[in-house]
């Protein structure tokens, strides 16, 4: 038996044989050299063939008192079925899909984006000149490079740099205005101060004078690397000092973690769609082997804003749904590392976490709640302009 039943383009048909010692008859058409592709063998006088539609025609012309009934048109059959009955939808689709294409070759919005009111207006100007502009044909990349060039090689005195990006059916253009004379800004002084209050643990002085000591307690402001100097002479210069502070800060975090925890992760599988998106429903072509669950990333191909259709390339990833059954125990723990790790994600200045200490403790039937104290070494460098 050919090992191709799954194959969709074939025509395919199940045909019932009735009679008395059924087997007889399988070796009569194997005789005849009708190519069985399967048999399901009901009882001993009922028989169920997969057989390809030519074959059957063969069958047909056989002289049998075997009973010989058609249960069902399979593989080619029944694909064909399929585009019958919605031959409709399809002839919509397509004639959607080049409409579709037709208007996604075309400009219906440009929009300059500039503070500078005169500036937008002569860009606008400039686009219109060298054929940019409402409900004209799309230029491909060299021609956009060649007009960003030359807008800019007209205008060296007001424009430092433009760039035309095409979005489906409109140009978004970017630019920044040549600013000449740029006035010096003076030398600022400053005090490196603490942002918060903390347990000092590190103090870095690059430049400025340490007023503050490791293991000294400060409140938010408090100087700890100044900027106003005192020499020998008692007379004071202000300077910019530079450097970082640590210091030992407090966060009180209120957490849950349930104790069965439900994660989704990629399986590594993945596979490119075609997908058509009309209001609110999504059509996949082709898609014979469905992913029960799976993220996406999405590339439009043809998108229009005045029609509610578009066609995506999706490139679909597996997820594995898994599920954690946890002890109260463990959940806990759980809790706390997922706290640790929120706080740390959240703020990039904390260097580690020194200690945490469960203040209050509730446990329910489906999950635990945990009111924690966490004592973390921060960097609390701010910066304090001194004024002259």
């Amino acid at each position: 038996m050919e090992n191709n039943f799954f194959n969709k383009l074939e025509d395919i048909l199940k045909i019932e044989v009735k009679g008395r010692n059924v087997d007889n008859y399988i070796k009569k058409l194997i005789k005849a050299k009708i190519n069985i592709i399967k048999l399901e063998k009901k009882n001993y006088k009922t028989i169920y063939i997969y057989i390809k539609y030519e074959d059957y025609l063969k069958i047909k012309k056989m002289k049998t008192i075997y009973e010989i009934n058609l249960v069902e048109k399979l593989g080619g059959f029944r694909f064909k079925h399929f585009i019958k009955k919605n031959i409709i939808m399809f002839i919509f689709i397509l004639i959607s899909i080049l409409f579709l294409y037709m208007l996604s070759n075309f400009i219906f919005s440009i929009n300059v984006i500039h503070s500078n009111k005169d500036l937008r207006n002569l860009v606008y100007q400039e686009l219109n000149y060298h054929g940019i502009k409402k409900f004209s044909l799309k230029k491909d990349y060299s021609e956009l490079e060649e007009i960003e060039n030359k807008i800019l090689q007209d205008n060296k005195d007001k424009i430092e740099w433009i760039e035309i990006i095409p979005s489906g059916t409109k140009y978004i253009v970017r630019l920044e205005e040549r600013i000449l004379n740029k006035e010096n800004k003076d030398i600022s002084y400053q005090n490196i101060v603490a942002s918060k209050s903390a347990i000092l643990t590190e103090i870095n002085a690059i430049k400025g004078e340490k007023v503050k000591n490791a293991n000294d307690y400060v409140t938010k402001g408090d100087i700890v690397i100044s900027g106003n100097i005192q020499k020998p002479d008692n007379n004071n210069i202000l300077i910019h000092a530079t450097g970082s502070i640590y210091g030992e800060v407090w966060y009180t975090v209120e957490v849950e973690y349930p104790y069965i925890y439900k994660e989704e992760k990629l399986s590594g599988k993945s596979k490119k769609v075609l997908v058509i998106n009309f209001f609110n429903h999504r059509f996949s072509l082709f898609d014979f082997n469905k992913f029960n669950s799976f993220q996406t990333d999405k590339k439009v191909l043809l998108n229009n804003n005045f029609l509610p259709i578009n066609l995506t390339l999706e490139k679909q990833y597996e997820l594995y749904i898994k599920e954690d059954f946890y002890t109260v125990e463990q959940a806990i723990n759980k809790a706390i590392e997922l706290a640790e790790d929120k706080l740390v994600n959240n703020n990039k200045k904390i260097k580690e976490i020194k200690q945490v200490s469960i203040l209050n403790k509730n446990i329910y039937s489906s999950k635990v709640s945990l009111k924690l104290f966490i004592s973390v070494i921060e960097d609390i460098t701010k910066i304090e302009n001194i004024e002259k």
